[in-house]
């Protein structure tokens, strides 16, 4: 399985890479949306786990758009919160069609049973 990790924060965003290369998964990494979907498209991901608060374009419109271009992608949307608090952001990442949603922080054992849950539906 190849995965997409998507975060701005550059030590989130290794910490998160090694935990999937630790689940014996192939990792590809990019600190924003855009190159996000660049990667989920030509790198043929097989699942992306997003960053839910970023600048510019956040995780929900990540969501949004790849669900256009790839509904077959599996998602785990991730979040410490900030200021509004985790629970609210992931729910709502769920409504827009995130397979799975993690509190940061969260342990390598959460994170393969998100990557690995069946799809509902």
């Amino acid at each position: 399985m190849k995965v997409c990790v998507i975060d701005d924060d550059p030590l989130m965003l290794e910490h998160v890479a090694e935990m999937v290369m630790g689940l014996g998964f192939e990792v590809v990494t990019a600190t924003n949306v855009d190159t996000g979907l660049r990667l989920v498209e030509s790198q043929g991901s097989d699942a992306a786990v997003v960053d839910i608060l970023m600048p510019d374009r956040d995780g929900l419109t990540f969501i949004m758009e790849v669900r256009r271009i790839r509904p077959d992608l599996r998602i785990v949307a991730i979040s410490g919160g900030g200021r509004l608090g985790a629970g609210s952001l992931l729910s709502m990442a769920g409504g827009l069609g995130a397979d799975a949603t993690l509190v940061k922080p969260f342990s390598s054992t959460d994170l393969s049973h998100a990557l690995s849950a069946p799809k509902a539906g």
